[in-house]
């Protein structure tokens, strides 16, 4: 009598098969549920602290701004250090961070560390009469030719020619003229200078504009001389500040060039530079044509993977999927394999030989 194909080997054989192309799979006690303590409350968390839940458990961690061990917390200080928070000026703490202000004359940059010179000249030409003249951190009334700027320092008075007086365009004085109960003219200067060892001219200090220094000004017998923050280097000008690399990057995230205005931040492929100029975004392949993958896209940190649906194959360009015909590994016992896309079909064929009595 023959014999059908039905026996234990077949039966594991079809059961291993099911099993390697995921068909079926073993079956398994589910884990106890987690129990979620920081949604529920039950978390002994700082105030200023997070929790995040973990498998069985929880870890508490501090905002930022703040220090400890999450369970105790503490506001941290980002003034109280020779950077300063990075602010360029003057730098507030507040409760679990910090903030940047500037001096007159300057306003914040986008950045909200730097400190940037405030234009006055544009706003009603700083309120002079003839001529207005931006400075760093400040600005000054000029007058044109065969006048004279008045004790106000914004209005002009036209100069007399009798006589060495105040009125006379020959007075000599840088600044302000004044005449004295003697007669003859007396120099003074306005706020933030001082007078010359000439009497006449008036030598700017820290005092006004911040000497004309973007950054720090430090008074000397000379006048002011300007220095710059811990990130930044002092441009040719001998005032301003630009940023270099060679501290924190340049605040670049990724690359960073310097070069004669400051630095120029790049991105890797994968990235995209940020309207901030220093900021880079990952770009999300996927989003566009799929990645050009045939099945599923997946984006990840500067770059992408593509995979395929079950039963098919990633091929060598990393792009397309190719069907796996399961009916060509080979087989035991006798059936019938039908392969179809992303898939197959056993066919059990039971085979009896004539029986004779």
């Amino acid at each position: 009598m023959g014999t059908a194909c039905f026996f234990w080997d077949f039966c594991l054989n079809v059961l291993l098969s099911l099993h390697h192309f995921g068909i079926i799979s073993p079956v398994h006690s589910p884990p106890p549920p987690d129990v979620d303590e920081c949604s529920e409350g039950t978390d002994d968390c700082h105030i200023d602290a997070l929790c995040q839940n973990t498998p069985k458990s929880f870890k508490c961690i501090c905002k930022p701004g703040y220090k400890g061990d999450g369970k105790h917390c503490e506001d941290m200080d980002e003034c109280d250090n020779d950077y300063t928070g990075g602010c360029v000026h003057e730098c507030i703490n507040i409760p679990g961070n910090y903030r940047c202000t500037c001096y007159d004359g300057f306003m914040l940059a986008h950045d909200g560390h730097n400190c940037l010179d405030v234009d006055e000249c544009l706003d009603n030409n700083g309120g002079c009469q003839q001529i207005c003249l931006n400075t760093m951190g400040s600005y000054e009334c000029l007058c044109k030719e065969g006048f004279f700027l008045s004790d106000n320092q914004h209005t002009c008075i036209h100069r007399s020619d009798d006589g060495m007086n105040c009125m006379n365009k020959d007075h000599g004085c840088a600044h302000i003229c004044r005449e004295t109960p003697k007669g003859g003219p007396a120099c003074e200067c306005r706020p933030g200078f001082e007078l010359a060892k000439n009497q006449r001219d008036c030598i700017l200090t820290c005092n006004y504009g911040n000497g004309g220094c973007q950054h720090n000004c430090d008074d000397t017998d000379a006048g002011p001389v300007c220095g710059c923050h811990q990130k930044y280097a002092l441009h040719s000008d001998s005032r301003t500040c630009i940023e270099t690399c060679a501290v924190n990057n340049g605040g670049c995230d990724r690359t960073c060039k310097d070069t004669a205005t400051g630095v120029r931040c790049s991105c890797p492929v994968g990235f995209t530079l940020q309207p901030d100029g220093k900021t880079c975004k990952d770009i999300d392949e996927c989003q566009e044509n799929n990645g050009g993958c045939d099945h599923f896209c997946r984006n990840t940190v500067g770059s992408f993977e593509c995979s395929c649906q079950k039963g098919h194959k990633l091929l060598t360009d990393e792009r397309s999927c190719q069907d796996i015909d399961e009916c060509s590994f080979e087989r035991t016992c006798d059936h019938t394999c039908i392969n179809y896309p992303g898939s197959f079909e056993l066919l059990l064929l039971f085979i009896f030989t004539n029986i004779h009595f």
